[in-house]
């Protein structure tokens, strides 16, 4: 007897030859390129977070010494010229409760008293660290009272006229603060109140300065 049952046509041909060595290493290729691009995108992100902090760390330590030095500079009485001395700066003031210095060595800004009749300033205390001389510009520059500093500076760069004479004796501090990679620049104006055009250029204060 026949059989009339019809047959199912054949199963289509499949393709179990899986990926080629070629295709592998295509794909392995593309996907470090892509781990490269994302990888350099997550460090550059975290370097200029750590960058941002660290430097806001800095101006914050910056501020604050420097805004304790502004209570006294704003109400000396006298302000020394700067001198190199060795490897040091240094810059004195009197002040009515007695005689400041201030010292610039090995990158730390420190302050000293003491009092008249003696002329041997008390311990050092320091005010900021991590300092470096910016180029060759002194970390201290006093403008007296009727000097012309900006003479030769244009409006742009000064921010007042080139004409501008100070009533009062004028302190700058310049520096480039140093936090791990980050350099911080560091340019401070002061202004002692009550000097003036009549105070004396010598003062009992500058005997504190070690001998050049």
């Amino acid at each position: 007897m026949s059989d009339d049952r019809e047959t199912p046509p054949p199963a289509p041909a499949t393709d179990d030859q899986g990926f080629s060595l070629i295709d592998l290493i295509v794909a392995t290729s593309l996907m470090s390129m892509i781990l490269m691009l994302v990888t350099g995108a997550v460090l550059e992100v975290y370097s200029t977070v750590n960058r941002t902090e660290t430097l806001s760390i800095a101006r914050d330590e910056v501020g604050n010494s420097f805004r304790r030095l502004d209570k006294e500079l704003r109400y000396a009485t006298w302000v020394s010229t700067p001198a190199q001395v060795g490897s040091a700066w240094y810059l004195e003031y009197a002040t009515a409760t007695g005689c400041q210095q201030l010292v610039f060595r090995d990158g730390t800004l420190t302050r000293a008293a003491w009092t008249l009749p003696g002329t041997t300033p008390g311990s050092a205390i320091p005010l900021a660290s991590d300092l470096a001389q910016t180029g060759t510009v002194a970390p201290f520059t006093v403008y007296a009272p009727g000097d012309e500093p900006y003479a030769s500076a244009s409006p742009d760069t000064s921010g007042v006229g080139s004409e501008y004479e100070p009533e009062h004796a004028q302190i700058r501090l310049r520096f480039t603060g140093r936090a791990g990679n980050t350099s911080l620049p560091v340019d401070v104006l002061f202004t002692a109140q009550n000097t003036s055009r009549n105070t004396p250029a010598l003062n009992e204060c500058s005997k504190g300065r070690p001998a050049a």
